[in-house]
């Protein structure tokens, strides 16, 4: 079977706005020719990997073979301070900014893919693992009006500090209080935040379930902004529960009133951290779920 067709581009540090050269990857799908506009997925690598290594296990390119839809996997390719190798910056003020810093790149590198290609401007989306989940809700945070939703495997908060995640066993783990992440979500928020798919296992030692927790409730709080003013919405949860491959589930799913779901919480049992149901590769549990099936599948109904 023919498959599609890769594009390895760089982002220019001499455009308007963007902070340091990026590298990223562009998966045209097997059949695009150009003519129909496609949704457009972007996928954020986590820390010590690079575009290729989340390229590889997350198995997209065979899921936009069959739907139809074009992938970008952008690097973070360089960066200043002191970080884990490859981690994008969520937690630095100055890289999570609207049109400053990374999340500002990472918006140059959809406007250049949505100027070269065929896209669906009201179709796009975002993910990523752990330090790239993260940086996907930063990017839902402070572009709440451009992108259409998005997807947080092991992701954080917009708004946590660095000490939330587990990275050295003499260094505790420190969350902050759900109102301040609410708050500072709240002040950057220029719309509706977009759809978002959480998807935690309660195994993981590096990123716990209680950043996924403070992520649901962070968005079913901020969903309210600019639509509801000072009235909540009413919440409705659908609960659903499984067993894939010897790995239990349950998925809430949120909703307000008749409308589509909002807010999907996915949590999974024993699995380590990683991407979830992928190809073999470092930083992918293979066992459980395709959440790769599983996102992709949100993403088309939003």
């Amino acid at each position: 079977m023919s498959r599609g067709q890769h594009v390895d581009k760089v982002l220019s540090k001499k455009a308007r706005l963007v902070r340091r050269r990026r590298e990223y990857r562009v998966y045209l799908p097997k059949g695009y020719d150009g003519q129909t506009a496609l949704p457009m997925v972007m996928v954020l690598h986590g820390c010590r990997q690079t575009h290729e290594d989340i390229q590889s296990i997350t198995g997209f390119d065979a899921i936009a073979d069959r739907e139809q839809f074009i992938v970008v996997y952008p690097f973070v390719t360089s960066y200043s301070g002191l970080r884990s190798e490859n981690c994008w910056g969520w937690w630095l003020g100055r890289q999570r900014k609207r049109n400053k810093g990374e999340v500002g790149d990472l918006h140059q590198i959809a406007a250049d893919v949505v100027n070269d290609y065929a896209i669906d401007q009201s179709r796009l989306h975002v993910c990523g693992l752990s330090a790239g989940a993260a940086m996907s809700v930063v990017a839902l945070t402070v572009y709440s009006d451009i992108w259409r939703s998005g997807a947080s495997v092991a992701g954080v908060p917009y708004g946590e500090s660095a000490r939330s995640v587990k990275f050295s066993r003499h260094v505790p783990v420190q969350l902050r209080p759900l109102s301040m992440l609410i708050r500072s979500m709240e002040r950057v928020l220029v719309s509706t935040p977009p759809k978002l798919l959480i998807i935690q296992s309660t195994a993981d030692r590096q990123v716990g379930v209680k950043l996924a927790e403070n992520l649901r409730d962070c968005w079913r709080s901020a969903w309210a902004f600019g639509v509801y003013s000072s009235t909540p919405p009413d919440w409705s949860v659908d609960r659903q529960s499984g067993n894939t491959h010897n790995i239990a589930w349950r998925y809430e799913q949120h909703s307000t009133g008749s409308t589509p779901v909002e807010l999907g919480y996915f949590e999974l049992d024993d699995l380590p951290h990683g991407w979830i149901g992928g190809n073999p590769g470092e930083f992918s549990a293979t066992q459980g779920p395709n959440v790769s099936e599983l996102i992709w599948s949100f993403f088309a109904s939003s």
